[in-house]
């Protein structure tokens, strides 16, 4: 299963470690290993941990392409405040 907090979290993470040019070249290759070892839920992870590195919350065609994996992501809950 894939969990929306910890991609969020992973890509927090780059942002703060690591020069943008050094994060994305580290998600690339990531994503790259994960295509080329047939590993679908890796690309996923991958796919999503960048997307919330580019612009935090996902765009509505990026969710709706998302939608033939939403039975292995795991959303956010909401803070029960």
């Amino acid at each position: 299963m894939i969990r929306t907090a910890d991609a969020k979290t992973v890509a927090n993470e780059l942002h703060a470690r690591y020069e943008p040019i050094r994060a994305v070249t580290l998600m690339a290759r990531s994503l790259q290993k994960a295509l080329f070892t047939g590993r679908a839920d890796d690309v996923v992870f991958w796919a999503l941990v960048f997307a919330h590195y580019r612009g935090g919350e996902l765009c509505d065609s990026t969710e709706q392409q998302l939608g033939a994996f939403r039975q292995y992501i795991l959303p956010d809950h909401p803070d029960p405040r």
